[in-house]
């Protein structure tokens, strides 16, 4: 935790500003449990200074659960008290200073929504008390500490990366049967993820013409015999997430255009990490995938239903720089030294089953750090 306030006050040293402030109850912003380390239901204010002890302003009920060694910690009970602690806060900047808050301007709201998460009623409340302070959007200050990641972030990605694939290998595999439903298999990884720390978002379970849709919410419907079954999952530890999707064949021998779809796929996967390297634009690699995919005979514009790879971080869909074509809108990025992405590809065939193959990786000078390894091959259940 330490290292978290370290790193941002760096952060808001270099960008010159004096403070940032995350407000919200119920956690409803992540950037309170990521500096907390923990879920606060009462409405809860962290300030980071650039130089001093950052404060926390939250209900007595919770108010134990702060870090006193990182954290200076003022209680309020009642919501009076409350707004007493942060006028006083707001009150005490020297008049001109510049404080961040989690939000855009109104022309950026529709392209950064990732940034805009205070309400427009506490965005109104806290910028009232001291209308003599410069407020400005905490965007840069929230991309730097999330777009690429500390050593101590990598290996906590890294064992959440590992505990996935190892829960779905050593227990989950095993399990598998024809006959049980969608949501009975989810329901086993994610208790199995809970074990391991936790859900990094619901698992997406699709069998046979439920493949082909990338987001198939699990469903009664029963896993059966001679059919594909794609499972999307991760597991989340220590405020890390890993994202990383199997595709099966339930029975003994699958159709040769299934075993050709797979081998598509995994090549398309093996054409992306041989362009992924820090500073290579993220359109490099997504082209790559759709030529093998061209390769192979399979229209990329066809079969091909999204990008290649999201970053990924304190949320499985994280801020930063992944891999997507360009657009003259939303001009491809460059790959960041020591962010995390998900390696993605696949083929969707409406009505009939889709192979998808995800793994996670580090970017790094030199190429990419593999965090997990689907199959080369299908695997038979």
């Amino acid at each position: 935790m330490k290292e978290k306030i370290e790193r941002i006050q760096n952060v808001l040293q270099k960008n010159d500003v004096d403070a940032w402030i995350v407000f919200c109850h119920h956690a409803y912003d992540v950037h309170l449990k990521y500096l907390l380390e923990k879920w606060y239901a009462s409405p809860t204010l962290v300030l980071v200074p650039k130089n001093d002890k950052p404060k926390v302003i939250t209900s007595q009920m919770e108010a134990m659960m702060v870090n006193e060694e990182v954290y200076q910690v003022l209680s309020y009970k009642k919501g009076e008290e409350l707004r007493e602690l942060i006028v006083k806060e707001m009150s005490d900047f020297q008049d001109k200073a510049t404080v961040a808050l989690n939000f855009v301007e109104e022309e950026e709201a529709l392209k950064n929504m990732n940034y805009d998460i205070l309400s427009s009623g506490s965005f109104k409340a806290l910028t009232s008390i001291n209308k003599n302070l410069n407020y400005i959007s905490a965007k840069d200050i929230i991309f730097d500490i999330r777009a690429v990641k500390t050593k101590k972030e990598i290996k906590n990605h890294k064992i959440a990366a590992q505990l996935a694939e190892e829960l779905m290998v050593e227990v989950v595999e095993s399990k598998i049967k024809s006959g049980m439903t969608e949501k009975e298999l989810a329901a086993i990884i994610e208790f199995e993820c809970n074990k391991r720390g936790g859900v990094a978002f619901d698992a997406i379970v699709a069998s046979g013409p439920h493949a082909a849709i990338p987001h198939h919410k699990a469903s009664e419907v029963k896993i059966k015999e001679n059919q594909v079954l794609l499972i999307d999952y991760g597991v989340t530890y220590n405020w890390t997430n890993s994202d990383i999707t199997h595709t099966y064949w339930i029975g003994s021998n699958p159709p040769e255009e299934v075993l050709r779809v797979y081998e598509a796929v995994d090549q398309a996967k093996e054409a992306a990490y041989e362009k992924i390297k820090a500073g290579v634009l993220g359109s490099v690699v997504e082209q790559a995938v759709r030529d093998k995919f061209e390769e192979y005979g399979y229209d990329p514009e066809k079969y091909y239903l999204h990008s290649t790879g999201h970053p990924i971080g304190i949320e499985t869909h994280d801020i930063g720089y992944g891999i997507r074509r360009a657009t003259l809108e939303s001009p491809s990025k460059p790959l960041l030294e020591n962010s995390i992405i998900t390696v993605e590809p696949g083929l969707y065939f409406a009505g009939e089953f889709g192979v998808r193959l995800e793994d996670d990786c580090v970017v790094t000078k030199e190429g990419s750090i593999r965090l997990s390894n689907t199959p080369k091959k299908i695997v038979r259940l």
